[in-house]
């Protein structure tokens, strides 16, 4: 086993290209996704923190 091929099964390697986890969907719609989450939370946390004040 020379340098060129390195072990498949150590986690310190890097992703070969048939390696790599997929997601479904593109990279846009994960970052609508999350950036809805993140303004639906806020807005839930305003909310509630009007709600409740401590």
């Amino acid at each position: 086993m020379g340098d060129s091929d390195p072990d498949q099964n150590n986690p310190l390697s890097p992703y070969f290209p048939s390696e790599t986890p997929t997601v479904p969907g593109n990279g846009r719609r994960w970052v609508a996704i999350l950036l809805a989450a993140t303004i639906l939370g806020g807005a839930l946390y305003g909310f509630l923190s009007a709600l409740l004040p401590l």
